[in-house]
């Protein structure tokens, strides 16, 4: 039964009425639960009302998502046009609102299907850049510019950050408020340019706070007044909260228990005891700034210094040992003000709350700061000027100048006052101030009944971009008071036709544990919002928790790659998504999948300068720019390019650091002391360095690498097309920041390439993708894997400007705005831990919203993988991180991870203790030195080509032998006819040759090889289903590509054995698959020479696996084309054929 009929009515009502184009609403549509295809039938319903097509603007956040709306919407239209009626109801809603559209088009000759550009469906950054650039001098922008990429955009914050410190050598006023800053950051130079560059990212944050301009000094007076009056504001906020939920019999009870305590302590020594103000306290304190000193002493007897409620009192707190009633009394009334709803934390909030007050050294170190901050703004608009260019950021703030104020409105809001009727905005829960603003600026002077309508769809459950400046409170605050002067209706969604049954129930069990019981506009907190299943999803959907004890990450790492094997192997058409919460949680898996030959494709997660095909592209660059950059030309000669061994390059630069390495390449003397080999390598590269490091005047540096790169046959160490894309993404950020054929400085190039992400793929199947949740926003795939859960991210960089925009109790906006100072003096800053405690507390409600969008994206199954530690004792588990996924779903999982604690009988532990080992890197080069070649002639009529090149060309790494690709296209059969016995076998001929097809052409097999490829696994795999072993192997309990990671001789591994087959008799037999063949006579002695081969391998699987099970343990290698098994003992040495009839 999936139906709850009284929320499935008011999902009904509330579609309805989305559907009613008199009203304004904004909708709350949780996960799954159908909110683009309600988008686009408002937006429908509205065009059918309208005079003209853009009257009806539609706002989207991505461009994706306003090419699918646009898309969806044309669609529909045609298949309006067309007249063909679908079946469900939801598309027979979408297409009668489409038809209406055609007839309006028809009547109007809009012929808004053969011109979809007269639909207004787009980004709020084009919307914005068209309002900017339509009035290019009232709105600031100038001249149109391209916008930079991210890359350009950061280095231009740099320059300009960088720039404020040339007033440093002015006489200018202004250098007195940079010395000020700096002296606020302990003179570091670079901590100055970092903080005030990033500052410069997030301008349209507090860029409208400060203003653009200097003020005059008296309204400097009047600028701290106002802030101190949002400060006091906050403070009241929160008292207000607090008295209003506590009784008042609780509150009188409370104020006896404070005189008491109040007048045990004046007879003591200690004078200064905060308790000692309540001694003559009859009434409760007025919710008041000036009365937060008595607040404060109040709370401190229900709570302790960290927060918790008070579980003892003794004479410290002003209770004697002989008062012993009183005690109890005061601990009773505690009890009682537990079950308060919300009151605890009310009364946490207090200690920490602020004066009210900015000293003056407070005050003149934010003068200085918001000084500093617009002369950054003026330098990046010049940078922006002469490199004609800018950012969206940019965009949206002279968007915002041009449409202007309420009091003054620019000529572009008159003008879209009278253009746009309706407003539709997607994603309402993603906008950031300076978009919210200019929403509001949108809407200014709309009133009820004018027949403009406001229609906002979003999930506050979803909200997970605070890094964007977007808060979920401003959610809310639309919610409550509308948006701009235009009141809003809500409408809550709760179908979920997105998961199964099981998943969508327990969502709502989990996330009504997890997420707070209330909204709150200015902490953040979102109370969850149930959601039902619809009845196709009936008895679908399973959650499965997979605890891992005692491991490491590479221990987790391998248990993932095996639950990622059976699920590809049981579901191989299905989406499967790998989601972590940081980028940093798959530096251990992404090589085990590698390992394990699972192909997947990683969405934005490898960074370019992290990637082994960038480094010694880098060095390249870096080498080309600066001959004097050691480092750079000896990373060059180690690449495989060059290929020096070690003993080579000390030679080369032994007992002289004055010489740069292009000087020591040519010292006849110097280079003789190489060895053989890597004289004739230097002798090749010294002939390159030669020519490209002599085209600085006619050639820019990007052409230089990029040629030099070709010359030395960079291209023949990639392996994949994947790996050259990133080569040349990576020669594009060079383009973009070198001047005059040269780089700025090498730190500034890797600070870039950090920035720049890239995806990664390792081969065309595609069906498992792994990103961080994130990036997952949005999406759907059949199973989910959360992985990682018990890790922890980085803590974030404080900037050297925090604030709050609060709401008061009236709605009201309330800034609060305090500098960051020096490490030594944050502490003792109330306000800035004030608002420190604010944003952990958002970042923590948003924490419980990101595993919200995690889960959530699950159709079939979700899979919650999290690692776990005993106690030193090893009786019971420690909790996990307070910052860490797993800690928010402790108390639906607990249970699972205790009773996996308690069975394991063998843990992984962390690597020995022996002491870490050097491990020299393994030397990479290609196969010849490089050398320049000279232009091949052009071949005589008649002969053949390699002939006259006189070589073959060069062996490029990603073409394998056909033995070896038909080798893996084997194992994945018979894999696959383990796991799911008969859905191989029985292909027809046609239908295998089609799969294997399939999978070598992933694989890159190329034409000449494929009819090879086939043949021989055609042949090993009817082979091994026409032999007793092979079908005894296929066919019985046991696992296939068992994932296993263990200690083998006091060293960590981890393996995937091809199969375990368990028989009558208990016996374990690991069996290695073979996919080798044998010509000639002699075949004993050939599986003799495999099984000496093959031994030690054997032996490392039989040791690991051993550990897992108390039965015996056999192991075998069984070779398909020879339908043999042989039996290899790893102890005696023994190896016998075996019969399995």
């Amino acid at each position: 039964m999936v139906t709850d009929f009284p929320l499935a009515a008011a999902d009904s009502s509330a579609r309805e009425a989305a559907l009613d184009t008199s009203r304004s609403y904004i909708v709350q549509a949780p996960a799954g639960s159908g909110k683009t295809e309600l988008l686009i039938q408002r937006y429908l319903r509205l065009l059918a009302t309208v005079e003209n097509p853009e009257e009806v603007l539609a706002i989207t956040f991505t461009v994706k998502a306003a090419a699918e709306m646009r898309l969806r919407v044309v669609h529909a239209l045609q298949a309006a046009r067309e007249g063909v009626t679908p079946e469900s109801a939801h598309e027979r809603t979408t297409y009668l609102a489409a038809v209406a559209v055609v007839a309006r088009s028809e009547k109007l000759g809009w012929k808004v299907v053969e011109s979809p550009r007269r639909m207004r469906i787009q980004t709020l950054d084009a919307f914005s850049a068209g309002i900017a650039r339509a009035l290019p001098l009232s709105s600031g922008l100038g001249p149109p510019g391209r916008t930079a990429v991210d890359e350009e955009m950061n280095a231009l914050h740099r320059a300009a950050a960088a720039a404020t410190l040339d007033w440093l050598s002015t006489s200018d006023r202004r250098r007195n408020d940079v010395e000020s800053v700096l002296q606020h950051l302990d003179n570091n130079t670079a901590a100055y340019v970092s903080h005030v560059s990033r500052m410069l990212a997030a301008r349209d944050q507090w860029l409208p706070m400060i203003g653009g301009y200097e003020p005059e000094p008296g309204e400097t007076g009047h600028a701290r007044q106002q802030m101190e009056i949002s400060i006091a504001g906050v403070v009241q906020d929160v008292l207000t909260g607090a008295e209003r939920r506590l009784p008042p019999d609780a509150t009188a009870r409370l104020l006896e228990q404070a005189r008491f305590a109040a007048s045990n302590l004046a007879a003591g020594e200690n004078t200064e005891h905060p308790l000692l103000r309540l001694a003559s306290l009859t009434a409760m304190p007025a919710p008041e700034a000036k009365r937060l000193p008595d607040w404060r002493a109040l709370v401190s007897l229900l709570l302790v210094r960290d927060g918790n409620w008070r579980r003892r009192i003794d004479k410290r707190d002003g209770f004697p040992a002989t008062a012993k009633d009183r005690k109890q009394q005061l601990l009773d009334l505690i009890e009682e003000l537990r079950g308060i709803d919300g009151l605890h934390e009310q009364l946490q909030r207090i200690p920490d709350l602020p004066e009210c007050t900015y000293s003056d050294e407070q005050w003149q170190v934010l003068l200085s700061l918001f000084s500093v901050l617009r002369i950054a703004v003026v330098e990046l608009r010049r940078l922006f000027e002469a490199s004609g260019v800018t950012d969206h950021t940019e965009v949206a703030l002279a968007a915002g100048t041009a449409l202007g104020t309420a009091d003054s409105p620019g000529e572009m809001a008159m003008m879209l006052d009278y253009r746009i009727r309706h407003l539709l905005v997607d994603e309402m829960q993603d906008t950031s101030m300076g978009q919210y603003r200019l929403l509001e600026q949108l809407t200014e002077g709309w009133q009820p009944g004018d027949g403009r309508t406001i229609f906002c769809v979003g999930d506050p459950m979803q909200s997970i971009y605070r890094f964007r400046d977007a808060e979920v409170g401003r959610f809310l605050r639309a919610q409550r008071r509308g948006l701009g002067s235009v009141p809003v209706e809500t409408l809550v969604l709760r179908q979920n036709f997105r998961s199964g049954e099981h998943l969508v129930h327990w969502f709502n069990t989990a996330f009504g544990q997890i997420m707070p019981a209330s909204d709150d506009v200015n902490s953040g907190a979102i109370r969850y919002s149930e959601s039902i299943p619809v009845s196709p999803n009936a008895g679908a959907g399973l959650v499965g928790v997979h605890p891992i004890v005692d491991a490491t990450p590479e221990d987790e790492a391998a248990a993932t790659v095996a639950l990622l094997k059976d699920c590809h192997g049981r579901h191989p058409r299905d989406s499967i998504a790998v989601l972590v919460r940081s980028r940093t949680h798959l530096t251990a898996l992404l090589p085990q999948l590698r390992n394990a030959g699972l192909e997947y494709q990683a969405v934005d997660i490898d960074r370019l300068t992290d990637l082994p095909e960038i480094i010694d592209v880098l060095a390249l660059v870096r080498a080309l720019s600066h001959e004097g950059d050691r480092l750079a030309w000896l990373a060059l000669l180690r690449s495989p390019w060059v290929g020096l061994r070690w003993a080579d390059l000390h030679a080369l630069v032994l007992n002289n650091t004055e010489s740069t390495i292009p000087e020591l390449l040519k010292d006849p003397q110097r280079v003789a002391t190489l060895s053989h080999d890597g004289q004739q390598r230097l002798h090749a590269f010294a002939q390159l360095v030669d020519v490209h490091c002599k085209r600085n005047a006619a050639w820019s540096l990007r052409e230089r690498a990029e040629a030099a790169w070709f010359a030395l046959r960079g291209p023949a160490s990639l392996q994949d097309s994947g790996q050259l894309e990133n080569v040349y993404r990576f020669f594009d950020v060079v383009a973009s920041l070198e001047t005059a054929g040269t780089l700025p400085d090498s730190a500034t190039l890797e600070r870039q390439l950090d920035g720049v992400r890239v995806s990664a793929s390792t081969g065309t199947d595609g069906k498992i993708q792994i990103m961080t949740m994130h990036r997952a926003k949005g999406l759907q795939f059949d199973h989910v894997f959360l992985v990682g859960l018990g890790r922890m991210p980085r803590s974030r960089q404080r900037p050297v400007l925090s604030w709050l925009n609060l709401s008061d109790g009236e709605g009201n906006d309330a800034l609060v705005i305090s500098p960051v100072g020096a490490r030594s003096e944050v502490a003792n800053d109330r306000l800035h831990q004030y608002i420190e405690s604010v944003e952990k507390q958002k970042d923590a409600f948003e924490l419980e919203r990101l595993l919200y969008v995690g889960c959530t994206r699950a159709v079939t199954s979700l899979h919650l993988v999290a690692s776990v530690s005993r106690n030193a004792d090893g009786e019971g588990i420690r909790l996990p991180d307070s910052g860490s996924l797993l800690r928010l779903l402790w108390p639906v999982v607990s249970g699972v991870f205790e009773q996996a604690a308690e069975s394991a009988a063998v843990t992984s532990g962390s690597a020995s203790g022996d002491g870490a080992k050097l491990v020299q890197p393994p030397l990479r080069r290609l196969r010849d030195a490089c050398q320049l070649m000279e232009p091949a002639p052009l071949p005589r009529p008649g002969t053949d080509q390699r002939d006259a090149a006189g070589e073959e060309p060069v062996s490029y790494h990603w073409v394998g032998a056909a033995a070896r690709h038909a080798g893996t296209i084997l194992h994945r059969l018979l894999h696959r006819s383990t796991i799911e016995p008969g859905s191989v076998e029985s292909l027809g001929g046609e239908e295998l040759a089609v799969t294997i097809d399939r999978w070598a052409r992933q694989l890159g097999v190329s034409a000449t090889q494929l009819d090879d490829v086939r043949q021989r696994v055609t042949t090993g795999f009817r082979r091994t289903l026409e032999d007793a072993n092979g079908h005894w192997l296929l066919n019985g309990p046991g696992d296939a590509e068992y994932a296993l990671t263990g200690k083998h001789n006091g060293q960590l591994h981890s393996v995937v054995i091809d199969r375990v087959r368990i028989d009558e008799n208990g016996n374990h037999w690991i069996v290695d698959y073979k996919s080798s063949t044998h010509e000639g006579g002699d075949l004993r002695g050939f599986l003799q020479q495999e099984s000496e081969r093959h031994r030690e391998q054997l032996r490392l699987y039989k040791d690991i696996y051993s550990k897992t099970t108390n039965d015996p343990v056999r192991t075998a290698l069984y070779f398909p084309m020879l339908q043999r098994l042989l039996e290899v003992d790893v102890d005696s040495g023994d190896a016998n054929l075996r019969a399995r009839l």
